[in-house]
């Protein structure tokens, strides 16, 4: 190894360590946020003021005006082309301030991603990436041709 591979290498685990850390800081910042938001709205209501600081998020929205999915998206893109599972992924959306509604809310965040043209089943059943990150994988929602037919 040439002494400027191992000038790039040295370069690149510190910049790879500097982005893990100022993702960290971002995911702990949004989360406060969140939770600024949410007392603040408890406390205007306590004190009846008629004028709200911010609208209460729909299901569709989040704390930060981001839809579920471009949560989703900010989520997938952190993970330098690796899939994840879509329980995890649920997990991580809620923990971001993501609204994830129904009996299985999991589950309801797969109906979301089969619809959505920027996400891909690359390995195997489960397992969620990026289109950018598997560009050849099929959609997730496609349906398979039928066998036998002329």
């Amino acid at each position: 190894m040439s002494q400027l591979d191992t000038l790039l290498q040295a370069e690149k685990a510190r910049l790879d360590e500097e982005r893990q850390t100022l993702q960290e800081r971002i995911t702990a910042g949004e989360r406060r946020l969140q939770e600024i938001r949410v007392r603040l709205r408890h406390v205007e209501a306590l004190l009846g003021t008629s004028e709200a600081t911010e609208a209460v998020p729909s299901a569709k929205a989040t704390s930060a005006g981001r839809s579920l999915m471009d949560i989703v998206e900010a989520i997938l893109g952190e993970r330098s082309g690796e899939p994840m599972h879509y329980k995890e992924l649920a997990h991580e959306v809620r923990e971001r301030g993501g609204e994830l509604s129904g009996d299985n809310a999991a589950s309801s965040l797969v109906a979301r991603l089969v619809d959505d043209e920027r996400f891909v089943r690359p390995v195997r059943k489960g397992f969620y990436a990026l289109r950018k990150d598997y560009p050849n994988a099929k959609n997730v929602g496609a349906r398979k041709g039928r066998r036998g037919s002329a």
